[in-house]
């Protein structure tokens, strides 16, 4: 192998390495967003086997979470701060989560939302639990996305040290 070729080849590691840092800042984003759809994806199985007519909800916010999946898809290839859809995508989740928190106590449609639990006060806190959970994770993702998209992220500043140190 030729010199040129090797400095071509290392020069593409680092360029991929950067690339891969970059694209990982979104990490944890990504897993919330993958939690998010399977408990969806399982509610709204559930609200189906039980013939519930509110099985809209599951399939919207599930519906949010896959442009979000592509929008980070599109990242891989074209980095970008802004992760729009992903925004918005929590944003109605932590807005949904609220909304439901506040329907399983104050409303009769518990066990329609909710058809495989049964409509006790203990069903209610463990929804409520899990649906503060959700409010939690919907802001702390919100919170991310906004320290990415000033980089004020740990993980930015260490990519410019590293590209500091493979550019001398």
């Amino acid at each position: 192998m030729k010199k040129e070729e090797r400095k071509q080849i290392e020069k593409n590691k680092k360029n991929f390495s950067i690339k891969s840092m970059y694209f990982n800042r979104y990490l944890f984003v990504r897993y919330v967003v993958a939690l998010f759809f399977f408990i969806n994806i399982y509610w709204l199985i559930s609200l189906l086997m039980s013939s519930s007519i509110l099985f809209f909800i599951p399939s919207i916010l599930i519906l949010c979470l896959l442009s979000s999946v592509a929008e980070q898809v599109k990242m891989i290839s074209k980095h970008t701060n802004r992760a729009i859809y992903t925004k918005y995508c929590f944003v109605i989740l932590l807005t949904t989560n609220v909304l439901l928190a506040f329907l399983s106590f104050f409303s009769p449609i518990f066990s329609q939302l909710y058809p495989f639990l049964v409509n006790q006060v203990k069903s209610q806190m463990l929804i409520l639990s899990i649906l503060a959970i959700g409010i939690l994770l919907s802001s702390i993702i919100l919170y991310r996305l906004h320290q990415i998209q000033y980089n004020e992220d740990k993980h930015y500043q260490r990519i410019k040290k590293y590209e500091e140190v493979i550019h001398v």
